[in-house]
């Protein structure tokens, strides 16, 4: 029993401590299994919170997308976008056009939130846009393992351990843009979910950049429809050539986006035959620059197009055998077009020309053919001023003419009163003066016919001393234009019962002789014109003059007229005729029933 029992009390320490042993290798096996689980579920929210910050950000574009209408801002939001999405250091939007030799590049550098806009011509452009450009097809790029059909050498020079690149492709399948990330914060290459993301942000951003991209065409065709209502306003203006051909530069330059250009006319010919081309200055940014330059035929792009009579491109101006050094020098001259301006007998009487810098787009044919129509129209338009200046210099050399003549008249109208009052007039105050003499020494029963005879000699005398005051009032030279007014008004009131008021009170004593001679002669005619035709009782002349002109206003209480009516009498076209002698001002107001005012403005010191 002993024994037995000393093997139960043996043994049962060995089955205790086993039966002991056995649950810590459970516990331990459990807490594995509770960490490894906790490991995940941690990685879970992890990826749950990098699922959620995913969603925000492609929701954060996807708003930039509904809210952004401008070009550049988008491109820029949408790079933003990529950064977060991808964990990435860098990425950037290539914006592409199909009819551009370049890429308008918008970037964001994330570690700084450094924004740029960059122009890029093709070849600029890293080897995984060009790649992609070129396939239309997404990449990754690993340069640990690069792969075979995708170049990327200068990727590795610049330091990109990893890329993202994939293109924009709007409903027709043209690329639009590329964006492009590049490497990965985390040290590991893309993954092709990372790719996933990258589609699905581009395919976002190309609805809004093709959205973009339209109100973009929209603006340039209202700003384009802008400058061509400016310019036709500008060529029914009748402005003179020079001034015509200044304002095709300015409007043709922001047409085409243009930095400068310049214009000129054709020279009258040489004696030697020769024609040649002159511009006055250059248009340069919003500010016209003093810059004179003649140019023969064969000389420069002027002197070509004035030989050739045919536009004349060039996108390499500074190897141009034609180009001008001077503007290079000065005004940065890379691109440049220039028009002949060719009149309805396709002679060229002027030429334009357009700059662009290297920088921007190239000039093409279209432009061209948009330009020569402009010139076209301004050809119509200076040919039209050159005869509304023809015109203009005929009707000043009729008025001058007229004026000549009216002088001429004044002249003959004082030679003829002059020689009435002293020569007739004498003449017949002797004849008088004899015939008293004679009916002492004739017999009674004549004496009453030569009394008659000296009646009717006297009578003539009267009326040939009132046709020479007429002709030449002497109260004019003697008194002035004030005491020539009272002698008129007087004569009229006795010889038509009209009344007549007079107010010179505020007018100086003596003017020059010609605005004296010429105010009066408008007072005759329109006392003249009132007697005949108006019917009126009362007419008042008011002469005033403030510190820069001389008011005249002859009004009277007549029957009146319509003075929109044209009117062609020779009375008012002598008016007018007067006035513009001085030159002066003259206006004739009327209605029906309302009387006529005719009203005299004359600039004086």
């Amino acid at each position: 029993m002993q024994a037995l029992r000393g093997r139960t009390d043996f043994d049962r320490p060995e089955s205790q401590g086993a039966s002991e042993k056995m649950p810590d290798r459970q516990s331990v096996s459990a807490a594995e299994e509770n960490l490894e689980l906790k490991s995940q579920i941690a990685e879970l929210k992890a990826e749950t919170r990098h699922l959620a910050t995913q969603v925000v950000a492609l929701r954060s574009g996807a708003e930039a997308v509904l809210h952004e209408l401008d070009t550049g801002m988008l491109a820029r939001a949408i790079a933003r976008q990529a950064t977060h999405l991808l964990n990435a250091e860098f990425a950037m939007v290539e914006l592409y056009d199909q009819d551009l030799p370049y890429f308008r590049t918008s970037h964001i550098h994330r570690k700084i939130e450094k924004t740029q806009d960059l122009v890029a011509e093709m070849g600029e452009v890293n080897s995984l846009s060009r790649w992609v450009l070129s396939h239309r097809q997404s990449s990754l790029f690993d340069a640990a393992h690069p792969g075979a059909r995708v170049p990327g050498d200068d990727l590795v020079e610049a330091g990109v351990s990893n890329a993202v690149c994939v293109p924009m492709l709007n409903h027709q399948g043209l690329v639009v843009g590329i964006l492009q990330v590049q490497n990965h914060r985390t040290g590991l290459p893309f993954a092709p979910h990372d790719l996933a993301i990258a589609e699905t942000l581009a395919v976002q951003g190309t609805i809004g950049l093709e959205r973009t991209r339209l109100f973009d065409r929209m603006q340039e065709w209202t700003q384009a429809l802008e400058i061509l209502l400016a310019f036709n306003a500008a060529v029914n203006q009748h402005l003179n050539p020079s001034e015509l051909v200044r304002r095709l530069v300015e409007h043709a330059t922001r047409f085409l986006k243009a930095d400068g250009g310049l214009a000129g006319l054709v020279l009258p010919a040489s004696p030697s035959g020769a024609s040649s081309m002159a511009s006055e200055a250059y248009w340069h940014r919003g500010l016209w620059h003093e810059w004179s330059r003649t140019w023969v035929p064969m000389e420069g792009l002027p002197g070509y197009v004035l030989e050739n009579e045919f536009p004349y491109l060039s996108n390499e101006y500074p190897d141009d055998r034609l180009a001008d050094p001077e503007l290079i020098t000065l005004f940065d001259v890379q691109r440049a077009i220039c028009v002949p301006i060719k009149d309805v007998e396709e002679k060229v009487i002027g030429f334009f020309e357009l700059h662009k810098g290297a920088n921007q787009t190239a000039f093409t044919w279209q432009d061209a053919a948009f330009v020569e129509s402009l010139a076209n129209t301004t050809a119509v338009a200076i040919r039209n001023a050159q005869l509304m200046k023809a015109l203009e210099i005929k009707t000043q050399q009729i008025k001058a003419l007229s004026a000549h003549n009216l002088l001429q008249l004044e002249d003959e109208r004082k030679h003829i009163a002059r020689e009435l009052h002293d020569e007739a007039g004498q003449a017949l105050i002797a004849i008088q003066l004899g015939l008293k003499v004679l009916s002492r020494q004739v017999p009674p029963e004549l004496r009453e016919e030569v009394a008659q005879l000296g009646v009717q000699v006297g009578n003539s005398t009267e009326l040939l001393g009132n046709l020479a005051r007429h002709l030449r009032p002497p109260t004019l030279d003697r008194l002035g234009l004030h005491g020539a007014l009272r002698q008129l008004a007087l004569d009229y009131k006795q010889r038509l019962d009209i009344q007549i008021v007079l107010d010179l009170s505020s007018a100086c004593d003596r003017l020059p002789e010609q605005v004296e001679l010429a105010l009066y002669r408008i007072a005759q005619e329109a006392l003249t014109n009132t007697a005949k035709y108006a019917g009126a009782t009362r007419i008042d002349v008011t002469l005033a003059r403030d510190e820069d002109e001389i008011f005249f206003s002859i009004h009277d209480d007549g029957k009146g007229f319509d003075d929109s009516a044209q009117h062609t009498g020779l009375g008012l076209r002598g008016m007018k005729e007067r006035a513009d002698m001085l030159p002066a001002r003259l206006s004739i107001r009327s209605r029906p029933g309302q009387g006529t005012e005719i009203l005299v403005r004359v600039p004086f010191p």
